[in-house]
């Protein structure tokens, strides 16, 4: 084990320096890292990074109708049906909606304490409105985030809490993990590296996570197979869900069982990441927890 987290420090320094190599290359050698948050780049490598990592993007003035599908705020624990109508900013059903990320809508479904998780992609009905089955699996709040491309605009992420009546259970905390994780789900095992150590991370710093996938039956490199137009997604909440940050796998820093996701956290505290595969036609996601610096 301490050999594997060499190497993938190895790895993740080497992509470091290359990251560093582009930065310099295309802004001349004063340019300084905090320069790209500044003035960002609009092309080449540097443009994809920041591309693929949205930070606490806007709702643009849009807002949300969520209710069961009967139209009432009625949601009982375990399967519900959905209606989830968009509004622009005048308070009109949106009625042009382009794809992102090969989906018109990505709905992401959190539980209080962020132990249940699910990322649906609804159907659209028209006029605005568009229906996801969503299953609960206790009483509680849950947390509905909605992201979208309405009327030409920018990506847009909408949030609203939702009462689901049944029994709860006992809420759970999150666990920092530190240095190097290892854990298996649904016949993956995982592998997550990050640059700087998991232990070091600080708030506003570019972060670097590598994940090293295998099968966890064989030990063999696992063959990934695409999941909504790239490598993998990662969904980052913090503690208490005021911070969102979804973000795409790095193509050209991701080949095979390896995926390279670059971030930010926007704030101190504690997150909980949900990384998203694809594998043998099903999709794992696996999670676990960070604590980031101020």
């Amino acid at each position: 084990m301490r050999q594997n987290g060499q190497g993938n420090r190895a790895r993740l320094l080497l992509t470091a320096i290359t990251l560093l190599s582009a930065v310099l290359l295309s802004s001349g050698c004063t340019t300084s890292m905090s320069n790209v948050d500044i003035d960002p780049p609009t092309s080449g490598f540097l443009h994809y990074l920041q591309q693929s990592s949205m930070a606490n993007v806007s709702d643009n003035g849009y807002q949300i109708q969520a209710s069961a599908i009967d139209g009432t705020d009625r949601l009982l624990s375990g399967s519900n049906e959905l209606s989830i109508r968009v509004l622009n900013p005048s308070g009109e059903p949106v009625q042009q909606f382009a794809e992102d990320m090969t989906k018109l809508m990505h709905l992401i479904i959190v539980s209080r304490d962020l132990s249940s998780f699910q990322h649906l992609h609804p159907d659209y009905k028209g006029d605005g409105r568009f229906e996801a089955t969503a299953d609960f699996p206790a009483g509680g709040e849950y947390l509905l985030i909605e992201e979208f491309v309405p009327d030409n605009k920018p990506v847009t992420v909408t949030k609203q809490w939702m009462n689901v009546i049944g029994e709860k259970r006992a809420s759970t905390e999150l666990r920092p993990s530190r240095g190097t994780v290892q854990t298996v789900v649904d016949g993956l095992t995982a592998t997550v590296s990050a640059m700087p150590d998991l232990d070091a991370v600080k708030a506003g710093q570019m972060v670097m996570l590598e994940y090293h996938l295998a099968d966890a039956q064989t030990g063999e490199p696992a063959q990934l197979e695409p999941y909504l137009g790239t490598a993998g997604h990662c969904v980052i909440l913090n503690e208490q869900a005021d911070q969102y940050v979804h973000v795409h796998a790095v193509t050209e820093m991701s080949s095979g069982s390896n995926v390279m996701f670059h971030t930010e956290f926007p704030a101190a505290g504690k997150y909980r990441i949900w990384g998203q595969f694809q594998y043998q036609g099903k999709v794992v996601v696996i999670p676990f927890d960070v604590e980031v610096q101020p």
